[in-house]
This record gives C-alpha cells, structure tokens and sequence, in this order.
C-alpha cells in the first residue's frame, strides 16, 4: 500500500527535481574518478567482468555477434542489454574506457533523479524525496559501479523507471500497462529484474476497496492490462530467451548454471549472507538498521 501523491495539493511546488541533484551526483562520481587516477595513475576497471563485457561488445561492434571469441556465438552474457550499450562506444574516437565510466555515470545520474521522482511518487515531500536521492548518491557502491564498467547502473535506473511508472499505472489503470514491459527489459541488464516483473503482475491484481465504516476487501481487477502487460514482457524477454536456446541449447545463459547451480541449494549459505548485509552495512549503516526494523 502506498499514498499517491496528491496532484492538486496547493501546498506542493512544481514537481520539478531540485537544480543541485545532478551536479551533486556527478561531483560524488567526480571524485572517486579523481582518486582512481591518483591510485592507479590512469583508468581501469575493478573486476574481470568489465573487461569480459567489453570484449563482447568489441565483437558485436565487428558484426561477430554476442561472442567472446570472434565468431563462435556463446550465451556467456546475463546482460546482453549492457552489452548491446557498450557495443558502438567502440565506434567512438577515443578510450572505450573513457566512454564505459561516462555511460555508467550517466546511468547513475538519471538512476538519483528516478529516485527522487519515486519519493516523491510515494508522497515523500521534496525534502524528504532529496534525503532519499542524497543517500542514494553518497551510498559508495552505487558511485563506485558507476564508474565500474558494470551494469548495475543502468539496471538501477530502469527498475526504478518501472516501480515509479507501475505506481502510476495503479493509480490510474486507464494508462497502457509499459510498467511491466520496462522492467522485462531491466532483466536483460541484470535477470533479477524477472522477480520484479512478477511482482509487479501480482500487485496488479491486488486491488482493495473499503465501504463505508467496512473491512477492506478484494475487488476483481481489470484484467486486460495485466493480460497485455505480461504479453509485451514475454515480447520483449523472446528474443534473447530464443538466442540462448538456440546458442547454448539452454533457455538459460551458461553462467547461470555456473553460479545459480539449477536451484540445488534452495536456503542461501548463510556466511554469504553474512556477507551482504556486511556490505550494506558499511555502505549505510543507519538505513541497515531501520531497514531490520521494518
């Protein structure tokens, strides 16, 4: 459940994002790029990946297909999106580095002002929607994967487009159901987007009306948007699901056996458990806190 921001509310301001949220974020993302040059003396990438994504996109910008090794088609790839971003920066004069870390930030920066307009969605006042926009800029991993090669901030930015777009479908359903379609294409930068696209199919048919001095109940939704909603996401998911299948004899990219390991283990290990809150944790303490909270 959430409060829809009141439209006509005549003590809200235009709903415009504040003119120091951009600059704010790319000076965050300025100053970790500063201090890779002051470390490493030049610009890099943090992780393998990078580099194995660049190298996909190098043989797709060649007209070999989503290959590693020039010509021999594999579905190594979980984000052929990304991939398919990175594939004309080589076209480009210049360092494909250079263009990797300017695409990432620009993601970054779209992603902190899609957070700002879903606090305000939510029905955050516009200091309470910049408190949350703030802590997503500071949060150091969100800077650093900016500036990593990675996908994560083009993921962030299209799962936050469409949870915001998807409040705004529930509150008005005569809208076209793109909620869920976009968030389909989240999941080719990164496939957890898929739990969200299923969420966001069985909140549309979450619907609840109260009568006068009643209990809540569950009134039958519209089913249409729904219907047409998870058609456009097959749609769009089609193609690449079709290329592993044909590729790699799998509706699945061979990484996600590697890593996945078919669902054998059910119950996360709990050291990596331990793990991830660790890195939530450092990154914003008090939010991990409040967060256990509920």
């Amino acid at each position: 459940m959430y409060a829809p921001r009141q439209v006509n509310d005549p003590s809200d301001s235009p709903d415009r994002i504040p003119r120091w949220l951009i600059p704010a974020a790319a000076v965050a993302c300025l100053v970790y790029l500063a201090a890779e040059l002051f470390l490493v003396g030049g610009l890099g990438f943090p992780l393998d990946d990078s580099w194995i994504h660049l190298q996909f996109a190098r043989n797709l910008a060649a007209g070999q297909g989503l290959s590693y090794n020039p010509g021999e088609l594999v579905t190594g790839s979980t984000a052929p999106l990304w991939t398919a971003l990175l594939a004309p920066l080589f076209l480009l004069p210049g360092s494909v580095v250079a263009w990797t870390k300017l695409l990432g930030i620009a993601f970054h920066l779209a992603g902190v002002a899609v957070a700002w307009r879903l606090g305000r969605e939510l029905g955050l006042g516009r200091g309470l929607a910049g408190l949350a926009a703030i802590l997503m800029l500071t949060t150091s991993w969100l800077v650093w994967s900016a500036l990593s090669g990675m996908e994560i901030p083009l993921f962030i930015f299209l799962s936050l487009s469409g949870i915001l777009l998807h409040l705004r479908e529930r509150e008005q359903p005569e809208r076209p159901p793109l909620a869920v379609p976009i968030l389909a294409v989240a999941a080719l930068a990164r496939p957890e987007g898929l739990l969200l696209v299923v969420l966001a199919l069985f909140d549309r048919l979450l619907v609840f009306e109260r009568e006068e001095d009643g209990p809540l109940l569950w009134r039958r939704p519209a089913l249409r948007p729904v219907v047409v909603g998870a058609l456009l996401a097959i749609l769009t998911l089609a193609g690449p699901v079709l290329f592993y299948r044909w590729a790699g004899g799998s509706w699945l990219p061979t990484t996600f056996g590697a890593k996945g390991g078919d669902f054998r283990r059910l119950v996360p290990n709990l050291s990596y458990v331990y793990t991830v809150i660790g890195v939530w944790f450092r990154a914003q303490p008090f939010l991990s806190l409040l967060a256990g909270a509920g």
